[in-house]
């Protein structure tokens, strides 16, 4: 059955190769933010990081404390 639905599908990916080019992405002129939404993106960068801070402990070991002290909440 798998071989049937490679079969099938050739066709149409050699199909999919053979479209024009997609437009040319228009570039949007942005405008400068201004201060206290360029503090709140600060912020959001700043939770950002710390939530990967927060993720990468979840995965550290502390060696200074035994297995069974880190497994107490």
């Amino acid at each position: 059955m798998m071989l049937a639905a490679l079969v099938c599908a050739g066709p149409a990916f050699a199909q999919d190769k053979n479209d024009d080019p997609p437009p040319p992405v228009r570039q949007v002129k942005l405008e400068p933010l201004s201060a206290e939404d360029a503090e709140l993106v600060k912020e959001l960068a700043l939770l950002e990081k710390l939530e990967l801070v927060k993720n990468l402990e979840l995965f550290e070991e502390d060696n200074d404390q035994p297995r069974d002290a880190q497994r107490q909440p």
